[in-house]
């Protein structure tokens, strides 16, 4: 059961303005903005449903019509997810903004690199060190925007995130079995998948797009790159021999769907939240794909999983709490900052600026340019 799970969830999950003038400044003090507004709050719950549905679609295609062709069927839900964009366009739910192609391949190539390296993570290690292996994506975004952006996460917080890799490790991970090869690849699919979620965020801002609008641009580059990906991994030589029947056409169909709900709520969390909070929501899905795996296939449970399950649920409730709570403090900030403001040169500067770095994973403040990773193609 844990295979297809985080196999699955691997290949399907995979987004300035100018300034106000110094009048407007010195006749409107700041105004202060919920971090979670509903919109965040409904592409979080967008985000859980849509991944374990396509999850248990996925599972039904594999298992009952026998299709294990899952690039390929990534390389559909990028395709549908790029027309389905063009017809929320059509109908005006997002307005087209035109983005350089540099600025939009980062993620696309983030994209790309994490489901090819967990690919083939999966298929160099067992599964226990597959396991092992996305728990430390956590801890590899906490320091690559620690070293990048000069973000830092308050010690409460951090202290919340392991009983979640915990319980996730002990709900999850059985055996582990070491090979170099197999590091390497482990290795090279935590930073991209890091990378992969880093950009998406980094680059919404950057480009001052919002999420439809950079799925919109990135989603044909990330289908392009599914499509020469799938001779790597998928048998063409079967796949070419599939009988396409009505029902697995509407099963495929359904999955895409579901895919576009995927890559749409990710964008909109990443877009509104941090990569940080993006990994805690996703392993939330990873415990309910567990308890819908006991609950809906009738898997049968051990108390080792409950025990993680129960562990790790802990520490999502309190990361979400103490996350509430530092939201509140930010918004007292912003309030008893527009009122003692400073002047310097005939320009208004607000006190929030000196405690905008206390805001954790960037969710408050812009995000600077990810220089050194980005390398050639950067903005």
């Amino acid at each position: 059961m844990l295979a297809w799970t985080e196999e699955l969830e691997a290949l399907c999950a995979l987004g300035l303005a100018a300034g106000p003038s110094d009048a407007s400044l010195q006749s409107f003090p700041p105004r202060p903005t919920k971090m979670l507004d509903m919109t965040t709050v409904f592409a979080m719950v967008g985000n859980v449903g849509s991944v374990v549905g396509v999850v248990i679609m996925n599972k039904y295609i594999v298992s009952i019509d026998a299709f294990n062709f899952m690039v390929f069927l990534s390389f559909t839900h990028f395709v549908f997810t790029y027309f389905g964009c063009c017809v929320l366009l059509k109908f005006r739910f997002f307005t087209y903004k035109p983005a350089p192609l540099r600025g939009v391949l980062p993620v696309a190539l983030g994209s790309l690199g994490s489901v090819a390296f967990m690919n083939l993570n999966l298929a160099h290690n067992s599964v226990g060190f597959y396991q092992l292996s996305k728990l430390a994506c956590i801890p590899v975004t906490i320091f690559l925007e620690r070293v990048f952006y000069g973000k830092t996460v308050p010690g409460p917080i951090l202290l919340t995130l392991i009983p979640i890799t915990i319980g996730v490790g002990i709900a999850t991970v059985n055996d582990v079995t070491v090979n170099f090869v197999g590091t390497v690849f482990a290795g090279f699919a935590v930073l991209f998948t890091s990378l992969a979620q880093i950009f998406t965020s980094t680059y919404q801002k950057q480009l001052d797009c919002d999420a439809l609008q950079l799925l919109y641009h990135s989603s044909p580059l990330i289908a392009g790159g599914m499509f020469c990906m799938i001779p790597f991994f998928d048998n063409v030589r079967y796949l070419v021999k599939t009988e396409f029947s009505i029902p697995l056409v509407n099963h495929v169909l359904s999955s895409c769907v579901l895919a576009l709900g995927v890559n749409i709520s990710n964008y909109l969390v990443l877009g509104k939240t941090s990569p940080l909070t993006y990994q805690v929501l996703g392993h939330l899905k990873t415990i309910l794909i567990l308890v819908l795996g006991f609950v809906v296939f009738h898997y049968e449970s051990n108390l080792r999983a409950v025990i993680g399950i129960v562990v790790a649920l802990g520490g999502v409730i309190a990361y979400t709490e103490l996350k509430r709570q530092v939201s509140s403090q930010g918004l007292v900030t912003v309030v008893n900052g527009s009122s003692s403001s400073s002047s310097r040169g005939g320009m208004q500067y607000s006190k929030l600026e000196t405690h905008k770095d206390m805001i954790p994973d960037g969710e408050v403040g812009e995000a600077r340019m990810l220089e050194m990773l980005s390398g050639p193609m950067k903005v």
